[in-house]
């Protein structure tokens, strides 16, 4: 796919089957769920509403990034908490050998990361830094074409090896979005601000030969506001909504040869929310919630053909004043061999979700119904069945698969609820739903020639006691159709040219042609049109002495029909029929 930035490791997210996503952010819906259905981790440890209000920006710098391993369908049993899906984002360690500095800048950000020993071969450092700089020439164009946008990120890890068995490091993360509207005498004043805030300390410990140990310590901090200037004659009120975070948790490996691994570990967590009240007074209330869980897991090698995995995680939920819960979630994969190019799998996985978020715009913001399992809106609950085969080429795979999920006690907005006064309980209801599907996914090459493709033919459907007449209706992600697709040729040694884009169902609208929520006649009744998109880059590197240069350069949109929603969030220049230009340039060194 194209990506917008110099460093854009969630790319192949967004290729995958079942993923439905138009943007470089990672706002995306996976098998029919909703967004607060994907659970978003850095270095073990959850970011809440990871993405940007510039829909260009990646979640977290690329270039301070060592991997990112995505989850859904069949989700290991250390994972719990999210419905859909898992994004576990992992930082690097610096260089512990040599100096090493990485300059970039792209359409959206300006960044550098710098990395290298403090003493060689023990300790080093990393830090990274990214900026918004299209702000800067805010002054300079008219009112209308002006970005009204800050955004900065951070990230440094330091790291040391105390000897040949133990290695600690300490990391922190903070991001910051902020829309703001300059007043009567040009000040900037905020509208809509993001905080995040991430800060670890880990010990990893190796006791013997074949056990490892990971024990880690962190504090999160994920805050937003709102100026209720955008929604009522208050424009010196902010709305706030904030969760603090507090986590402790240990995590043990046991590896025998190639024929079995056991995984176990325990993690505590308080949280304390600050929810805002959607009331006449916008208010906010307070409320701490305790969790621990346990896991457990075996993969054993039965014999050369046949492989499977067992495991479950134990969760206990302890809201302070609300009634609390506990849960048993069983996890399980069993692949067998055909031969050296064929696999079967199936697997099952059991999920439950504490956290509630649905979206009362198009954006993430403080009037939005977030609030943990309490006041009688019960966990979320879903189960997901898949089964398929992959098929290994020379250079790439195939895969097909089915898939059937069930969904319970998920939350979503009534029809006309603004007639109905300004308590949660009248304006949320909860109900069940199902999805399921067939995905195809193919990934090869041929000489100069790479391409990816993917395609999920579903269907979604949720139904609620409060409507009950009306059955199963599709839900807001139903997407029968998606396509995803890439191709890049290799022009020489340091050239590449690629073409990517994708085509989906039109999704359900929730609102109407003047941005009022449906009523109960038309609720979920109507899509908007198909939409497809096709892109290009061309990008070229060099290698320099004790250097290396990239370059990349693009069209998002060349030809296609996005909504305006997805065009909404993209901070940039257009051209004819909403073409987005992007350029990128890296100087590693």
């Amino acid at each position: 796919m194209v990506t917008f930035s110099s460093a854009d490791i969630f790319s192949q997210i967004r290729i995958l089957p079942g993923i439905s996503s138009s943007s470089a952010n990672i706002d995306f819906h996976v098998d029919g769920g909703g967004l607060d259905e994907n659970l978003f981790l850095l270095d073990g440890f959850p970011v809440y509403s990871p993405g940007h209000i510039n829909s260009g920006l990646t979640a977290f710098n690329g270039d301070a990034l060592k991997s990112v391993s995505f989850y859904k369908g069949f989700i290991p049993s250390k994972y719990e908490g999210r419905l859909s899906s898992v994004t576990h984002a992992q930082l690097r360690e610096g260089n512990k050998q040599r100096y090493v500095n990485t300059l970039s800048a792209d359409m959206n950000s300006a960044g550098a990361t710098l990395e290298g020993p403090i003493i060689k071969n023990k300790l080093s450092y990393l830090v990274s830094g990214r900026r918004s700089w299209l702000d800067f020439f805010d002054t300079l164009l008219s009112e209308e074409d002006r970005m009204n946008y800050t955004f900065h990120d951070f990230n440094m890890k330091i790291a040391c090896d105390i000897d040949s068995t133990k290695s600690i490091d300490v990391s922190a993360y903070s991001s910051t979005d902020d829309y703001y509207m300059p007043d009567v005498n040009q000040n900037k004043r905020s509208l809509l601000r993001w905080n995040n805030q991430l800060y670890s300390l880990r010990l990893n410990t190796m006791i013997g030969s074949k056990i490892t140990n990971n024990t880690s310590l962190a504090y999160a901090i994920h805050a937003n506001r709102m100026n209720l200037g955008i929604i009522e004659s208050r424009e010196n009120d902010y709305l706030h909504g904030k969760i603090n975070s507090m986590y402790l948790s240990t995590e043990f490996s046991y590896a025998s040869a190639n024929v079995y691994t056991a995984r176990w570990g325990a993690k505590a967590v308080h949280e304390r929310y600050q929810l805002a009240a959607f009331d006449p007074q916008f208010s906010s209330r307070h409320e701490p919630v305790n969790q621990f869980s346990l896991f457990y897991d075996n993969r054993v090698r039965i014999n050369s053909r046949l492989y499977a995995l067992a495991g479950a995680n134990l969760v206990i939920y302890i809201p302070r004043n609300s009634r609390r819960y506990s849960s048993i979630q069983p996890r399980f994969s069993l692949k067998y061999s055909l031969d050296d190019n064929d696999l079967l799998y199936g697997s099952l996985s059991s999920m439950e979700q504490f956290f509630h978020h649905v979206y009362v715009s198009e954006v993430a913001t403080p009037s939005d119904f977030i609030m943990p399992s309490i006041d009688g809106f019960k966990p979320s609950t879903a189960f997901h069945l898949e089964t398929g085969w992959k098929h290994f080429t020379r250079k790439g795979i195939m895969e097909l698969s089915v898939y059937y999920k069930r969904r319970k006690d998920i939350l979503a907005l009534r029809p006309n609820v603004f007639d109905e006064g300004h308590l949660w309980h009248k304006l949320i209801m909860a109900g069940d739903g199902e999805s399921y599907g067939v995905n195809f996914y193919l990934n090869d090459s041929w000489e100069r020639l790479k391409w990816q493709m993917s395609y999920t033919l579903s269907k979604s459907r949720e139904w609620f006691n409060y409507m009950k007449e009306r059955g199963k209706m599709p839900s807001l992600y139903d997407i029968p159709h998606i396509l995803n697709g890439a191709v890049s040729c290799e022009v020489g040694k340091r050239s590449m040219f690629s073409v990517g884009g994708n085509l989906h169902s039109g999704k359900i609208k929730f609102v109407d042609e003047n941005n009022q929520l449906m009523g109960v006649e038309d609720f979920r009744k109507f899509r908007e049109p198909t939409r497809f998109r096709v892109d290009a880059s061309y990008s070229y590197s060099k290698e320099l002495k004790n250097a290396k240069l990239l370059l990349r350069f693009g069209l998002y949109n060349i030809l296609g029909n996005p909504s305006e929603e997805d065009l909404l969030g993209f901070f940039s220049v257009r051209i004819h029929n909403h073409c987005v230009p992007f350029g990128i340039i890296t100087f590693k060194f």
